[in-house]
């Protein structure tokens, strides 16, 4: 097969896989959701990335595929603005994927080797403070190729979108390749001491069945009122199994994504050039590990949920969502017999 028919034959491919791992992310994150009582920071992480795979399939790899499979009409215009979008919003997602596999790892690593102290660290806001990191350090640098920062001799928009590092300029790519690097190198040391302290934990409470447990701390506002009460340990089975769904997905991750965008980004640069090949691996390795996402979730028993508690969830959001009788402070409008209304404790006398 010629280099031409190579991207257009693989198009059909990808929107087919696409709009599964669509469909699969959106019931992983539905899943979450019907599983958890009150969201924690794992939780937020996991929805986020499969959000991520979302937009991913969703508008960048979607856009190629449809761009491949017109390009075979006679009366097709190439379109440099369209071309623009895909590269920056292709590695927006791909570095926003990357850094939010590395945030997982991370939360995971701190909550089983320091777990009083992530707990007593506002772990969920620290959560969100970092995704939004991620996304603004993502798309900044994603967005620069297309304001200017790339190889004016020849642009990588003009005949065909050429979106290989090596095709937008080397210093584009040398950034690119060393954020990827350090967040792949990162993500595996994370990992690492995770699975190494929850497996030392294991073997210890089998030794010893009197270990010590971190006692339950409670939490309290400036007036002594009690706030909420937070266990410095969770149960051996969730701890294990958590554990080895963050190891697998950073693992499938650096197998499926980091380490062939290091080595495409690599050869290509060293070459000064890209090949067909290199669009293929890098596009199919996106579309692949977007779709082991959901199957992990699925596989594991505290993420797995049904369709009637997907369900009830739904329904409860909604039933939150449309009951207006609450105020923000927790008090009721309760009517009284004049027709006014008055502010009430709820159940209190």
């Amino acid at each position: 097969m010629s280099d031409e028919r190579r991207l257009p034959g693989s198009a059909v491919g990808w929107l087919a896989c696409g709009g599964l791992s669509l469909l699969a992310n959106a019931w992983g994150i539905l899943s979450v959701g019907a599983k958890q009582k009150k969201w924690k920071p794992l939780e937020f992480l996991l929805c986020m990335l499969a959000a991520t795979h979302m937009l991913n399939v969703a508008v960048p790899i979607a856009t190629y595929a449809v761009v491949q499979l017109r390009r075979q009409r006679p009366d097709y215009e190439w379109n440099e603005g369209l071309c623009k979008v895909f590269v920056s919003t292709f590695y927006t997602l791909t570095l926003a994927t990357c850094f939010s596999v590395t945030s997982l790892s991370y939360h995971r690593m701190w909550m089983v080797r320091w777990p009083v102290n992530y707990r007593l660290s506002n772990a969920k806001k620290q959560a969100v403070h970092t995704v939004m990191g991620i996304w603004m350090v993502s798309f900044i640098l994603s967005a620069l190729p297309a304001v200017g920062w790339h190889d004016t001799s020849e642009r990588f928009y003009t005949h065909g979108c050429r979106f290989i590092v090596a095709e937008i300029g080397l210093g584009f790519g040398v950034c690119f390749l060393l954020l990827v690097g350090g967040s792949v190198a990162m993500g595996v040391v994370c990992t690492a001491i995770a699975l190494f302290q929850t497996l030392a934990v294991q073997v210890g409470r089998r030794a010893d069945r009197r270990a010590f447990t971190v006692p339950t701390i409670v939490v309290e506002d400036a007036q002594g009122k009690r706030r909420s009460s937070i266990d410095g340990s969770e149960p051996a089975k969730t701890s294990l199994q958590i554990t080895g769904l963050v190891a697998t997905i950073v693992v499938i991750y650096d197998c499926l994504m980091g380490f062939p965008v290091l080595v495409v980004s690599f050869s290509s640069l060293r070459a000064d050039a890209s090949a067909p090949w290199m669009a293929l691996c890098v596009l199919w390795c996106s579309v692949t590990q977007a779709l082991l996402l959901p199957i992990f979730l699925w596989a594991c028993d505290r993420y797995r949920a049904d369709l009637k508690a997907v369900w009830e969830k739904c329904m409860a959001l909604m039933a939150n969502n449309e009951d207006s009788d609450e105020g923000e402070d927790g008090l009721r409008m309760v009517p009284r017999e004049s027709g006014a209304w008055v502010r009430s404790l709820g159940s209190a006398g």
